[in-house]
C-alpha cells in the first residue's frame, strides 16, 4: 500500500513552502532518511528526507510550486525494509517492470552527466541519479543564476565540495583556487591570492524574471522567492505592530580586545575566542538581570511572557537572505563554548545546511551589521521578541584618558526595543550593564 509523503511542519506561523528541487523520479528506490526534495521556506532552503523506505510511485508536485503544510508531495510504495526484488514478488506483473526499468537505465544517466571529481559515490540504497557535484542548495541556485554548470566544477572545499567562490570564479572565466576570503583553514592558500569575490565577478548576476517595459525603459519583473515573502511578512508585521524605539551607545573594548589576544598568545596556540562570543556571554548575564528584554509581548491577551530560558538568535546574511539561527541555552555556555557555537552556525549558513529547528525558539536577537559596514543602525525587532541589539563597526579613536591622549578601541551598539513592554529608563539601565561588562573584562570572569 502506498504511503503518502506530506510536507511537514515548517515552523512557527509558517503554512507553506516552495518546491525548489525534486531529487527523485517515479520508479526510483527511496532509502529511509534519503533526501528527496528541497523546499524553500522560513528563510531557509531545507532538504527534506523521507521518513520511510520504498519505491516512488507517484510525484504530485512540480518544481517552483507552492504547497501547504500537510499537502501530499509524493506517494511511496512501502517495502518494509525489504529490497525492491522482495516487492516484486508480491506485486502484479506490471509493477516489477516499472521498478526494474529505471534500475537498468540509471547507469546510463550517470554516465551522461560528465561526473565531477568532487562527486562522491552514492550510498547504499541511493539511486544512481543522485551522483553529482557536492554542493549546498544555495550554491546550486547561485550556479543556475550565473549560468555555470556546477557538475563540471572541481570544488575547493573539504572533500571536493563546491563553494561559492568556485562558482563566482567560473562565472568570471577564471581558474578555480582556494578562496582568498572566507575560506576554511584546512585549505592551502594559492601563491597569488585571487581578488575578493565581489571584484572577481566580471558581469552583474543574471536576474530571473519576465522582461517588460515601463514608461522609462526596460524592466524585469521578478516574483518573490518564498524566503523573501517570509522576510517581507515578518518585517511588515514587526514594523506595523511594534512601537520601535532605538537607543545607541558605544563601548570601550580596548581591555577586552587585549585580553582576547593574550588568551590567543603570540604563537596563536591558545583558545580562539571571538568578540561576538564575549558579547553573547555578556547578554546572557544581562538578560537574567533585565528579564523584560528576554520576553515577548502578547497584544491579544495583553500580557508579557517572561522566558525562563535564554536562546539568542544571530542574524546572518546567507546566500538566500537574512536568517536567524538560534544558540539555545546560551547562558549555560562559556565564552569559548559560544565561540564554538558561532563557528558551527557560520558553517551551516555558508553551506545552507541549517534546518527549521535551528531558527526556532529565540528570545533575543543580535545583528552584527558592523562586520559588513556601518556604525549605527535601527534594527527591526524579530517579532514576537521584545528587543534586538545591533553591533556596529569597531573603530580606533583618540580620547582623553588620565589627562593623556590615548588610542582606544570603540564599539558602537544600538538597542531597538518594544516600547509597549519596556521604557527608556529600563533600556538605559540594560545598555549601561552591557557597556560596563564589555569595557571591564574582569566582570565577565566573575559572573
Amino acid at each position: 500500500m502506498a504511503q503518502e509523503f506530506r510536507l511537514p511542519d515548517l515552523g512557527e506561523g509558517i503554512t507553506e513552502g516552495q518546491i525548489v528541487r525534486i531529487m527523485c523520479q517515479p520508479g526510483d528506490t527511496i532509502a529511509e532518511d534519503q533526501t528527496i526534495m528541497e523546499v524553500e521556506t522560513d528563510k531557509a532552503a531545507v532538504e527534506i528526507p523521507s521518513p520511510f523506505a520504498g519505491v516512488a510511485s507517484e510525484i504530485l508536485v512540480s518544481e517552483g510550486q507552492t504547497v501547504a503544510v500537510g499537502e501530499v508531495l509524493l506517494k511511496i510504495e512501502g517495502t518494509n525494509g525489504s529490497s525492491s526484488a522482495g516487492k516484486s514478488s508480491a506485486s502484479s506483473n506490471d509493477e516489477p517492470k516499472k521498478e526494474s526499468a529505471p534500475a537498468k537505465e540509471q547507469p546510463a544517466k550517470a554516465e551522461s552527466k560528465s561526473p565531477s571529481p568532487a562527486a562522491s559515490a552514492p550510498s547504499s540504497g541511493m539511486p544512481a541519479t543522485r551522483t553529482r557535484a557536492s554542493a549546498a542548495p544555495a550554491i546550486r541556485k547561485l550556479a543556475r543564476e550565473m549560468g555555470v554548470d556546477i557538475d563540471s566544477l572541481t570544488g575547493s572545499g573539504p572533500g571536493g565540495r563546491v563553494l561559492r567562490e568556485d562558482v563566482e570564479s567560473a562565472a568570471a572565466g577564471g581558474s578555480q583556487s582556494a578562496p582568498a576570503m572566507g575560506g576554511r583553514a584546512s585549505q592551502p592558500m594559492p601563491a597569488s591570492p585571487p581578488p575578493p569575490a565581489a571584484l572577481a565577478i566580471a558581469e552583474p548576476p543574471k536576474i530571473e524574471g519576465t522582461p517588460g517595459q515601463d514608461n522609462w525603459g526596460a524592466v524585469i519583473k521578478s516574483p518573490l522567492t518564498q524566503i523573501r515573502k517570509t522576510i517581507a511578512r515578518q518585517m511588515t508585521k514587526s514594523a506595523s505592530t511594534i512601537p520601535h524605539v532605538t537607543q545607541t551607545d558605544e563601548i570601550d573594548i580596548t581591555l577586552l580586545d587585549a585580553m582576547r589576544h593574550d588568551l590567543r598568545g603570540e604563537d596563536e596556540s591558545g583558545p580562539r575566542v571571538t568578540m561576538m562570543a564575549f558579547i553573547l556571554r555578556t547578554l546572557s548575564h544581562c538578560l537574567r538581570t533585565h528579564p523584560i528584554f528576554n520576553a515577548s509581548f502578547d497584544d491579544e491577551r495583553e500580557e508579557i511572557i517572561y522566558k525562563q530560558y535564554i536562546n539568542i538568535g544571530i542574524a546572518v546574511d546567507s546566500p538566500r537572505g537574512l536568517v536567524v539561527p538560534v544558540i539555545r541555552d546560551a547562558d549555560r555556555l562559556s565564552a569559548l563554548g559560544l565561540s564554538h557555537e558561532l563557528r558551527k552556525i557560520g558553517q551551516k549558513v555558508r553551506d545552507t545546511q541549517f534546518g527549521i529547528e535551528d531558527l526556532r525558539g529565540g528570545t533575543f536577537t543580535v545583528t552584527n551589521y558592523g562586520a559588513i559596514g556601518g556604525i549605527y543602525g535601527t534594527p527591526i525587532i524579530n517579532h514576537p521578541e521584545v528587543a534586538i541589539l545591533g553591533v556596529g563597526r569597531t573603530q580606533e579613536r583618540l580620547q582623553m584618558e588620565d589627562d593623556e591622549i590615548q588610542s582606544r578601541l570603540m564599539m558602537p551598539i544600538s538597542l531597538s526595543y518594544d516600547h509597549r513592554a519596556a521604557d527608556g529608563a529600563q533600556a538605559a539601565r540594560f545598555m549601561n550593564d552591557i557597556v560596563a561588562h564589555l569595557s571591564n573584562p574582569a566582570l565577565l570572569m566573575i559572573k
